[in-house]
């Protein structure tokens, strides 16, 4: 840690810490520093920030602050057994759902939650397998069929069937997808 990250994790102006944590050059170790801040908003940028460590991010994973076990659960270096832990947490669920790295027996687990908005982030996770987006496409709900059809992923031949779903936002989102023939 430099002597201007230390004197800066130190301040007592929250804005400055905040500051710090957003800055997309700051240090690990400055980062392991500011995830025991008493603001949890300086906490949230350490656990989005792209150079906060495995050990801080695991650390942040059990925050009292569910806002900031969000971001841990949507960060790209979140380790597997923490998001499998998080999938428990019904506040927290449906980010770690839409993690390209959660396990995939999570993802199919939760592509049959009964709240919407998991399985809409199912639905649009990267690492989705092919039989869990058909299934999706197929969903009572037209939000997560909406989903499904703006997943860049999905094959062309589940687009060409949402391009003819009953609802309009479903169709308009399977024509814009970037995979649809034109």
């Amino acid at each position: 840690m430099t002597n201007e990250e230390l004197e800066l994790v130190g301040s007592d102006k929250e804005s400055v810490r905040r500051a710090l944590a957003n800055n997309p050059d700051t240090s690990a170790e400055a980062l392991e520093k500011l995830s025991e801040d008493e603001s949890q908003f300086v906490r949230v940028r350490v656990a989005a920030h792209i150079n906060t460590s495995v050990e801080t991010l695991i650390k942040l994973s059990t925050d009292e602050s569910g806002f900031v076990k969000e971001f841990v659960a949507e960060h790209p270096s979140t380790p597997v057994e923490v998001l499998i832990a998080l999938s428990d947490d019904r506040e927290i669920v449906s980010w770690v759902a839409g993690n390209p790295n959660t396990p995939i027996e999570i993802i199919n687990k939760l592509s049959e939650d009964r709240d919407e908005f998991v399985r809409i982030s199912v639905s649009v996770n990267p690492s989705i397998p092919d039989a869990t987006l058909k299934r999706l496409s197929k969903d009572t709900n037209e939000n997560v069929r909406a989903a499904v059809a703006k997943n860049t992923r999905a094959p062309i031949s589940l687009l060409a069937i949402l391009k003819h779903d009953e609802h309009e936002l479903v169709r308009e989102i399977a024509e814009e997808n970037p995979s649809t023939p034109k």
